[in-house]
């Protein structure tokens, strides 16, 4: 059965905080969990304990289900926010991954500053999880499976039960007489989680009967070789930066074995929030990206993210948005001026940095881009010289430079926010 002496000492050394936002499904694994740390907490007091409930559309009954959440939640005094999703399945699309992917965003949106979200996956769950990696051909990021601790929206995400099986859960359930909710769709061998669960993983304990515990400390082993790696390629990872800020050189990427790039060009995505490549997407960053002609402009895009080059640096960053460069803002100097289409503001102070800039006796101001032939007078070179030149000395990106904004006072070129 659950040990909540470990539960106790697993919560107090992962996490600092004292604010705890429990995910509550109402099924067996939330229910032992927040139940478990309710009991704690009302020995210890260590924690201040809310918890939340997803509704998300996708069955009939699962208003009621909202109901019996909020109602145990009372019996042991417990806040409880219920969010209400009320989903739609694109065609074509993984309704486990639609459903998680929209229940992890409202509890991101609900967490609040420097609290921990708890969830309740455990030992059955993460040997699950390495194996669906597995048949994914993931690498060791994906088999390190679940991490205990991470981090998440404003503070961190714990998964205090991943070393408890669920046959301890259920003698815990069953102890304290927990009516638990049984969601029908968890007996659902469509979804591959549930096909692994009920036969797979069912028919290799017959032979392996602690095949869970195996798989599970297969990730934990996984997890220490990510980290161990992240320490070198942290530590890598400037030796190789490219010219300008954020970006990576070709040349220096292109002078490591392919393990070791391969690695740095995942580690550097990894670090800038994106997601990571497959394995067909890090062969075309190499092949039509890395290895493209010097004045080529290849780019490799997946979900939420292109990989770009310009001269010797590589670039990663979000999907371009539509954006007009024949447009023409007037500008309010009393007050910022937002760009929608750049997603950008542009503050009054920057103004004020402009040589000779007078409020009283400038008549227009006007915010335009590049449509070719701007030349700009600049005083420290003593000339006015063109844009293209000014873009090509300070190494700015062909596709930046139609973004880029540029500042006309009385029909005047006077200044470049880069």
């Amino acid at each position: 059965m659950l040990n909540i002496d470990k539960l106790r000492e697993t919560l107090t050394t992962s996490i600092s905080s004292k604010k705890l936002l429990i995910a509550f499904s109402g099924g067996l694994d939330s229910y032992v969990l927040l139940h478990a740390i309710v009991k704690l907490n009302n020995i210890f007091n260590d924690f201040q304990i809310r918890a939340i409930h997803i509704d998300h559309g996708l069955q009939k009954i699962s208003a009621q289900w909202s109901d019996q959440c909020l109602n145990i939640c009372k019996s042991l005094d417990i806040d409880c926010e219920i969010i209400s999703l009320g989903l739609s399945i694109p065609k074509g699309e993984s309704l486990e991954a639609v459903a998680r992917e929209a229940r992890y965003q409202a509890f991101k949106d609900v967490l609040q500053a420097g609290e921990v979200l708890l969830t309740a996956q455990h030992q059955d769950d993460q040997a699950e999880t390495l194996l669906i990696q597995l048949f994914r051909g993931a690498g060791v990021n994906g088999l390190a499976a679940m991490p205990v601790l991470s981090r998440f929206g404003k503070g961190h995400h714990l998964r205090p039960l991943l070393d408890v099986s669920r046959t301890s859960l259920e003698a815990y359930a069953n102890f304290h007489s927990l009516d638990v909710i049984e969601d029908p769709s968890n007996q659902d061998q469509c979804f591959d989680r549930n096909y692994l669960r009920h036969d797979i993983i069912t028919r290799l304990k017959q032979r392996w009967p602690s095949i869970n515990a195996v798989l599970s400390r297969v990730a934990h082993h996984q997890a220490e070789t990510k980290d161990l790696l992240a320490e070198y390629l942290e530590e890598d990872l400037p030796l190789i930066k490219g010219r300008r800020e954020g970006t990576l050189s070709i040349t220096k990427l292109k002078s490591l074995s392919a393990a070791r790039c391969h690695a740095l060009i995942r580690y550097f995505l990894s670090q800038k929030g994106f997601l990571a490549p497959s394995s067909k997407k890090l062969a075309h960053i190499v092949s039509d990206v890395l290895n493209a002609r010097d004045d080529a402009m290849p780019c490799v895009q997946w979900q939420g993210v292109e990989v770009r080059r310009y001269q010797d640096d590589l670039y990663a960053i979000p999907p371009l948005s539509k954006h007009d460069a024949s447009q023409c803002i007037v500008w309010n100097i009393n007050q910022d001026l937002y760009l929608p289409s750049l997603k950008r503001i542009l503050k009054v102070e920057l103004l004020n940095d402009i040589t000779g800039f007078d409020k009283e006796s400038v008549d227009n101001v006007e915010v335009r881009f590049r449509q070719g032939g701007e030349r700009i007078f600049r005083a420290e070179r003593k000339h006015t010289f063109t844009l293209k030149k000014y873009f090509q000395e300070m190494h700015i990106a062909p596709w930046e430079r139609d973004r880029i904004p540029l500042i006309y006072m009385d029909n005047k070129l006077v200044a470049i926010a880069v």
